[in-house]
C-alpha cells in the first residue's frame, strides 16, 4: 500500500507526525523492569506426545514414502526370478530296527545323552561334499546351477557393465591392486545356497528343502538327494560291515593262536607236577584228611579214658576185678563157712582144741590163698590197664602222623595247583576270547546285509503348487507398510535426536518465561505462494491470541502497555515478521497510535508482507537522513499504522543498527507514538538482535510451533540474557488449534449483530 503523499523522487521525505533532525535529542524513558527468568539447564528431550505429534504434522508425506517403497519392492518383485521350493521331512531313529538281539553296535546300545552329538553328525552328513556332488553328478546339475541367477538378465547386464568400468578405473587409478587371481563360485556352492536343512524341535524329524527354478526340477533333485542320503548310509554301513569281519578274522586268527599256546602249557605243566585233575585230587586228599581226623579223635579219646582209669581208677579196677573172679569168689564163699563155724564151735571149744586149731589152720591156709590170688589178679587187672593206654597212645600218635603226612601232601598240592590255575585260567580266557569273537563274526555275518531302516521318509518330495515369495498385492502391501515404518522412524529418531516444540507441554520446559499467547497457523496456498496481508490478521483465531497478548503484556506491566516493542526469533522462518504486523494491526484496531519498523536489515520481509517498495527505508535514514514512511490502512476503517521499511542493504547492519541516529529515532518516535514495535534478525548466529533490543522497553521471543528446536529456544534465551535483555515471555507461532484452544475460544459467542463503530481518530 502507497503513501497518500508519495513525493517525486531526489526530494527530502520526512515521516509525518515524527519530529526529526539534529536539533531535538529526546533520551530514550527508561523501561518498566521485568522479572528476570532463568534458562534451565536440563537437555530437551522428546516425549512420546511430542513423537505423535511431530508424526501427524508430516502425515502428507507418509504417502509419498508408502508409494516410493511400494514402486522399489514391486520393482524387485519384477527383477527377481520365480523360484520354487519343494520339501520333504526325515526321521532319523539313533538305533537300527532289532531283527536279532544283536547287531552291528551291539557293544553300544543307544545312549540318548548323545542324541545332541548323534543328530549333529546327521546334519552334516547332509550337508556332505561328496553328497552333493553325487546328485549333481548323477542329474547333470553343474552348468544349470553356474547359470542360476537371482534377479533377470537386464539387472546383471547393467551390473556387469557397470563392474566393469569400475575394474577399468580400479585399474587406471591403482595399476598393481588386483594381481591376485578371481574366485570362482562352484556348483557345490550353489547347490547348498538352494539347499535348506532345518531339525524339527523336539523331535527326530529333520526338514530338506531345496529351491530351483522349477517345480518338478526342484523335486526331482530333492528326491534324488534324499535318496542318495540313505543308500549312503546303507553303503557306510556295510563297508562297516565288511572291515568288521576282517578285522575280526583277523582277531580270531591271533586268538586261536594264543589259546592253543596256553593249552599246551597247561599240559606241560601238569604232566610234570603229576596233575590229573586239581578238583578230583583237591576231594580225594581233603576226604582221607577228614577220615583220619575222625579216627584220630576217637584214638585220642581212648588214649584219654586209658590214662584215666590208669591214674585214677586203678585200685578200684582191682577190687572189683578180684571180686569178680570165680576161684577167689567160691574160696571166699568157704572162707565165710569155716569161718561161721569157727565162730560157732568156739562157744563151745577152746582155740587151743585141736579141732579148732585144726579149723584156723584151714581158715588161714583159705585166707592166704584168696589173698595170694587176689594179689594175683590185682597185678594182671594192673598190667592190662598199662598196656590199653599204651596200645591207645601209640594208636593216637600213628593217627597224627599220617594227617601231618597227608597235610603235607595237601600243602604241596596247593603250592603246584597255583601254577597250574594260572595256565588253566589263560586257557579259559583265550577259549572265551576265541569263542567270542567265532560269534561276533557269526552275528555280522547274519545282520550285515539287513537293510538299513534307521532313516524313513515322513514326507516325499512333491512339485510346489505356487512359487516362493509373496504375491504382488503383497509386494504392495509390503512396501506400503515399509514406507509407513521408515516414516515413522525417521520421524522419531529425529525427534529424538533434535526434538522440535510441539505442544505447550514441552514449550513450558524449556524455560521459566511464561507463553504469552499462541497464534494459530493461518491457511495459506499451496508450497506457500500466498502473500500474507492485514486481512489475515483478522482472522478471528489470529485476532483473539492477540487480544490475549495486549492483556497479558499490561498485567504483567502493571497494567500498562509496553511502548517499545522488540520481536526477534532464534531463526529465521520463526514468523516473527509477521507477528510483528499483526500486533500492529491488533493495537492500531483500538485507536492507539502505532509505528512498526523492519529492522532486519539482512533480509527484510514486512514490504514483501504487504505489497510496498523498499527503495527507501531505514538503512537510508541511518545513513543519508533520508526515508518514507508508509501509511498501512486497516481493512473497512480509517484507522491505519506506520512503517518503515529496511530499505537498501548495508555492509555491516550491527554497527549501522548501533549508531546514534538510531537511538534518536527510537527517542522521538517515542514523542508521536503510542506503542513501537521493532522487527529484529533472528538471534542465532548475530548479534543484531542484542544491539536493538537496548532501546526497546521488553523483548517478545516468538517460538515457531512445529518448526523450531528446543535446543534453539534454550540457547536464544540463554544468548538475550547474557546480554541483559529483558524477555517478557514467549509467543508460539503457527500453533495448531489444539495448542492454542487455551489461549482464545472464537465459539464462545450468542451471534448478535456487532455495534457500529466509529471512527476512532
Amino acid at each position: 500500500m502507497n503513501n497518500a503523499n508519495a513525493q517525486q523522487p531526489g526530494q527530502q521525505r520526512t515521516l509525518d507526525l515524527m519530529v526529526t533532525g539534529n536539533q531535538v535529542e529526546i533520551s530514550p524513558q527508561p523501561a518498566p523492569t521485568l522479572a528476570l527468568y532463568n534458562v534451565q539447564a536440563t537437555q530437551p528431550t522428546a516425549s512420546f506426545l511430542d513423537c505423535w505429534t511431530a508424526w501427524k504434522k508430516g502425515f502428507r508425506y507418509i504417502l509419498l514414502l508408502m508409494l516410493i517403497f511400494t514402486l522399489l519392492t514391486l520393482a524387485l518383485a519384477l527383477v527377481t526370478n520365480k523360484t520354487y521350493t519343494s520339501k520333504a521331512s526325515l526321521k532319523i531313529e539313533t538305533d537300527y530296527t532289532r531283527i536279532l538281539d544283536y547287531d552291528v553296535d551291539t557293544s553300544r546300545p543307544p545312549s540318548y545323552i548323545n542324541d545332541d552329538v548323534f543328530y549333529n553328525t546327521q546334519y552334516k552328513l547332509l550337508r556332505s561334499r561328496d553328497l552333493a556332488q553325487q546328485v549333481i553328478t548323477d542329474l547333470s546339475l553343474s552348468e544349470a546351477l553356474l547359470a542360476e541367477k537371482k534377479y533377470i538378465a537386464p539387472v546383471y547386464s547393467l551390473s556387469g557393465y557397470l563392474r566393469t568400468q569400475l575394474e577399468m578405473l580400479k585399474q587406471t587409478l591403482l595399476p598393481n591392486a588386483s594381481n591376485g587371481r578371481k574366485e570362482m563360485i562352484t556348483p557345490e556352492e550353489v547347490f547348498f545356497r538352494n539347499l535348506t536343512i532345518s531339525p524339527v524341535r523336539r523331535s527326530r524329524i529333520i526338514d530338506v528343502h531345496y529351491t530351483a527354478r522349477s517345480p518338478e526340477q526342484a523335486k526331482l533333485i530333492l528326491q534324488s538327494y534324499v535318496q542318495n542320503f540313505i543308500d549312503l548310509q546303507q553303503l557306510n554301513r556295510l563297508e562297516a560291515t565288511e572291515k568288521a569281519k576282517a578285522y575280526l578274522s583277523k582277531q580270531i586268527a591271533a586268538s586261536r593262536e594264543k589259546m592253543q599256546s596256553a593249552e599246551k602249557k597247561l599240559l606241560d605243566y601238569a604232566r610234570a607236577n603229576k596233575i590229573v585233575d586239581t578238583n578230583s585230587d583237591v576231594s580225594v586228599i581233603a576226604n582221607n584228611i577228614s577220615l583220619l581226623n575222625e579216627a584220630y579223635i576217637k584214638a585220642k579219646s581212648r588214649r584219654i579214658d586209658a590214662e584215666s582209669q590208669l591214674q585214677n581208677k586203678q585200685n578200684i579196677s582191682t577190687i572189683l576185678n578180684t571180686n569178680s573172679d570165680p576161684v577167689i569168689r567160691v574160696k571166699k564163699q568157704e572162707l565165710s563157712s569155716l569161718q561161721a563155724q569157727y565162730s560157732a564151735k568156739l562157744s563151745l571149744f577152746k582155740p587151743a582144741y585141736p579141732a579148732m586149731q585144726e579149723l584156723r589152720q584151714q581158715i588161714n591156709q583159705l585166707q592166704a590163698y584168696i589173698n595170694r590170688e587176689s594179689s594175683s589178679v590185682q597185678q594182671n587187672t594192673s598190667r592190662n590197664m598199662q598196656a590199653n593206654y599204651q596200645a591207645a597212645l601209640e594208636e593216637e600218635k600213628k593217627l597224627n602222623r599220617e594227617i601231618k603226612k597227608l597235610e603235607s601232601n595237601l600243602l604241596k598240592f596247593y603250592e603246584n595247583s597255583i601254577g597250574y590255575a594260572g595256565f588253566k585260567r589263560d586257557v579259559d580266557i583265550s577259549r572265551k576270547l576265541y569263542e567270542g569273537l567265532l560269534q561276533r563274526l557269526k552275528e555280522i555275518s547274519v545282520i550285515g546285509p539287513v537293510p538299513d531302516d534307521n532313516i524313513t521318509v515322513v514326507d516325499s518330495p512333491i512339485s510346489p503348487a505356487r512359487r516362493d515369495g509373496l504375491s504382488y498385492a503383497k509386494y504392495l502391501a509390503l512396501g506400503g507398510l515399509l514406507g509407513f515404518i521408515f516414516y515413522s522412524f525417521i520421524i522419531c529418531l529425529r525427534e529424538m535426536f533434535k526434538p522440535k516444540v510441539r505442544n505447550e507441554s514441552g514449550l513450558s520446559a524449556l524455560s521459566r518465561y511464561p507463553i504469552l499467547t499462541s497464534v494459530p497457523k493461518v491457511s495459506s496456498a499451496w508450497f506457500g505462494l500466498q502473500t500474507l496481508g492485514k486481512r489475515d490478521a483478522f482472522n478471528p483465531g489470529v485476532a483473539e491470541s492477540f487480544r490475549y497478548l495486549r492483556t497479558m503484556l499490561q498485567m504483567g506491566h502493571a497494567g500498562r502497555m509496553p511502548q517499545v516493542l522488540h520481536i526477534t526469533s532464534p531463526s529465521q522462518s520463526d514468523g516473527k515478521s509477521t507477528v510483528g504486523l499483526f500486533l500492529a494491526v491488533s493495537l492500531t484496531n483500538t485507536g492507539k497510535r502505532v509505528l512498526l519498523i523492519d529492522a532486519d536489515l539482512r533480509k527484510p520481509s514486512l514490504h514483501k508482507k504487504l505489497g510496498l517498495r523498499n527503495d527507501l527505508g531505514l538503512s537510508n535514514y541511518l545513513y543519508n537522513n533520508e526515508m518514507e514512511a508508509y501509511k498501512s490502512h486497516l481493512p473497512g476503517s480509517s484507522l491505519f499504522f506506520r512503517l518503515i521499511t529496511a530499505g537498501p542493504a548495508v555492509n555491516d547492519p550491527v554497527d549501522t543498527l548501533n549508531s546514534e541516529r538510531f537511538d534518536r529515532l527510537i527517542a522521538s518516535s517515542r514523542r508521536v507514538f503510542d506503542h513501537i514495535i521493532i522487527d529484529s534478525p533472528p538471534v542465532l548466529g548475530m548479534a543484531d538482535a542484542k544491539v536493538i533490543a537496548r532501546q526497546a522497553d521488553t523483548t517478545l521471543l516468538v517460538i515457531a510451533n512445529n518448526r523450531t528446536y528446543k535446543a534453539d529456544v534454550q540457547t536464544t534465551i540463554s544468548r538475550l540474557e547474557s546480554g541483559g535483555v529483558l524477555i517478557a515471555g514467549l509467543i508460539c507461532n503457527y500453533a495448531d488449534r489444539s495448542f492454542s484452544k487455551h489461549y482464545y475460544n472464537t465459539a464462545y459467542s450468542d451471534g448478535r449483530a456487532l455495534i457500529a463503530l466509529s471512527d476512532r481518530r
